[in-house]
């Protein structure tokens, strides 16, 4: 986690230009809504979650029920209290696709606040590694979510969240904010 610092983010932030796709950034702020919404953890949400999850990512979604009592506890437990142990999120791991990808943009959608989405492009941004090996790796995500905690309360980050929040019509979460420059970051330098 050591590429991942407070003046890296302020450095990325100065050259923001807000994603150019709009209906992107309405997706997202629907999702937002629509999870808000759920007061009320049902089995049949279950097959919803993924599938929405899912709908922006080039791959298909593989659903395992296998923990579908226990899955309905934690969506819960994720929505209302800090970070999940790491053998929770393996088991939302293993229902969403054995992907920590999946997971992490679920668990987001829960709970913005406290989690942060987990990709490709935000991996490479911090490990300064062109593979994604060792992406499903659950300590090391809860180690990131530690970093962008310590981030967003560090003196200085106040200003990095009012120049990227301005292009926003919603309350963005630090953890997006964070989030949206090291995206950006890296699909700049990948191109």
């Amino acid at each position: 986690m050591h590429n991942l610092t407070l003046t890296r983010i302020q450095n990325d932030c100065t050259d923001f230009d807000v994603l150019r796709n709009p209906i992107y950034g309405q997706t997202y702020k629907e999702l937002l809504g629509f999870f808000k919404g759920v007061t009320t953890f049902e089995y049949k949400h279950l097959y919803l979650f993924p599938q929405l999850i899912y709908g922006s990512m080039p791959t298909m979604v593989k659903i395992d029920l296998t923990h579908k009592d226990k899955l309905l506890d934690i969506f819960k437990k994720a929505r209302n209290e800090p970070v999940l142990s790491n053998q929770e999120i393996a088991i939302v791991k293993d229902y969403i696709n054995n992907s920590l990808v999946g997971t992490s943009k679920l668990l987001h959608f829960l709970n913005p606040r406290v989690y942060a989405i987990w990709d490709s492009r935000i991996y490479r941004y911090i490990s300064g590694r062109k593979t994604s090996y060792d992406i499903g790796n659950i300590d090391r995500y809860l180690k990131y979510l530690e970093k962008v905690k310590d981030i967003s309360t560090s003196k200085g980050y106040a200003e990095v969240h009012k120049k990227i929040a301005r292009h926003f019509d919603y309350d963005i979460q630090p953890s997006r904010v964070l989030e949206i420059i090291m995206f950006q970051t890296d699909k700049n330098v990948q191109r």
